[in-house]
């Protein structure tokens, strides 16, 4: 008797799970048809829109408006982004899990929040709407106080304001794997790394000094959309490993590939401790399809990670 119960409970359960599951996956593939777009600035704006008027679900809102601000950067059109960041509430992007606030399963929207929309302001000379933007998610300060997503969103501010250290200290250590604390999104630690190796360059160079050990990171970075986008924004003359020897006579379907947009997608889970050679794992973002997804990791970092292993993941 005993046993049946426990067996629809765990029925009813698994498909409490798949139905949350689906509506989750739904969710993000409708965002993510609307960013696929971002080359085509009449489509990607059409297809925001629609969006935001067919779904009331606020977090869908809360990600179509954070992609539509990135879209407005991206393609220039400066003069509704004040309003609407004004109109954004990220609130929804927060779930509280057995006590603890949590925003790894929407942590892609918080990338294009605190660091995509950031950077190219800060390509675009529009450095005191940084601000704003930091301003917008200072009430959250809170809850957002030991994500690695907004320690290094605050530390590139450093060097877009040109204040205290421009983020060095925190680069350098994130570099080392010496990040201790800071949750994050298993699938964006590489990222995270190779911008600060890319921050730690443009520092350097400024200085007039050798930064080739962290070259070969943000050449890496640089094979990417967003990390192409990033180091033209931080105005560095790096390139995708080999791309110095291409010629002018690249073709027209070359050159298309390389310019369509790239995918972050960040899927929900429960957070779970790693082993020092799992944190160091990340993904490639591209263009390409995202597969079906599967369930990411959300790590907390509890021990240091070596800096061979973190050489092995950036090659």
């Amino acid at each position: 008797m005993i046993f049946n119960v426990l067996l629809y409970a765990l029925m009813i359960f698994m498909i409490f799970r798949m139905i949350t599951t689906n509506r989750i996956v739904n969710r993000r593939r409708k965002v993510i048809n609307v960013l696929k777009q971002i080359a085509d600035e009449q489509a990607f704006f059409e297809a925001a829109d629609e969006l935001l008027q067919s779904e009331a679900d606020p977090v869908i809102q809360a990600k179509t408006k954070i992609i539509r601000l990135w879209g407005l950067v991206y393609h220039d059109r400066m003069s509704n982004f004040e309003d609407q960041l004004n109109e954004l509430d990220i609130s929804p992007l927060f779930v509280e899990k057995k006590g603890i606030i949590s925003i790894e399963g929407d942590e892609d929207s918080f990338f294009y929040l605190l660091l995509g929309i950031p950077n190219m302001l800060y390509g675009h000379g529009q450095t005191e709407m940084i601000d704003k933007v930091m301003e917008k998610v200072s009430a959250y300060s809170d809850k957002l106080n030991s994500q690695m997503c907004m320690a290094v969103a605050e530390n590139c501010v450093k060097y877009y304001k040109k204040e205290d250290d421009l983020g060095e200290t925190f680069f350098r250590n994130i570099d080392a794997g010496e990040y201790p604390g800071f949750r994050y999104s298993k699938q964006l630690i590489g990222i995270y790394k190779n911008i600060c190796d890319t921050m730690l360059c443009r520092i350097l160079a400024d200085r007039n000094e050798d930064y080739s050990k962290f070259e070969v990171y943000a050449q890496n970075f640089a094979a990417t959309g967003i990390g192409e986008r990033w180091i033209k924004a931080l105005g560095l003359d790096i390139k995708a490993p080999g791309e110095e020897t291409e010629t002018a006579e690249e073709t027209s379907e070359e050159t298309e590939q390389k310019e369509e947009p790239e995918v972050i997608d960040v899927e929900e889970s429960e957070p779970v401790e790693q082993t020092e050679a799992e944190v160091t794992e990340a993904i490639d973002i591209e263009a390409a399809e995202p597969a079906e997804p599967a369930q990411p990791e959300v790590t907390e970092v509890t021990e240091e990670a070596s800096e061979t292993e973190k050489k092995e993941e950036a090659e």
